[in-house]
């Protein structure tokens, strides 16, 4: 899904306070990342984080973990604040998953919300092999 307004690089990477990676990128070097917005009240998004987590560290993928209410969603220990980053507009719905596409500069997918593991795995990856294969 392609955003109305484009967002750099720049505005997605480096919103306030500053770029925190969750998890460590063990694998391979990437053009992808991902930003999972949520909040730690959320049950859903409770349910989300650890899956992607498990598959960020997995497939050695960045994540930057956008807090509603600025406090850690496990296992994600580092947030930055969603309210005043740039990708809060494009940010409906809890949980809310971008992929970002370094080489294109823009964030080239969105899943909103969870409705199981498989669903959700299902949809990080075609988002991930899309933004591996087709952007290359």
């Amino acid at each position: 899904m392609m955003f109305k307004t484009p967002l750099n690089r720049r505005q997605v990477m480096l919103g306030p306070p500053a770029l925190l990676f969750a998890g460590s990128a063990t694998a391979q070097v990437t053009s992808t990342g991902i930003i999972f917005a949520g909040a730690s009240w959320c049950p859903v998004c409770k349910k989300a984080a650890p899956i992607l987590a498990t598959l960020s560290e997995r497939l050695g993928l960045p994540v930057i973990v956008a807090s509603g209410d600025e406090r850690p969603i496990a296992p994600f220990t580092r947030v930055v604040p969603l309210s005043g980053h740039p990708i809060a507009s494009a940010v409906t719905a809890y949980p809310t998953t971008l992929i970002y596409n370094a080489k294109r500069d823009a964030v080239i997918g969105s899943i909103e919300g969870y409705r199981n593991p498989t669903w959700y795995l299902a949809a990080l990856r075609s988002f991930i092999r899309q933004s591996e294969e087709v952007f290359e």
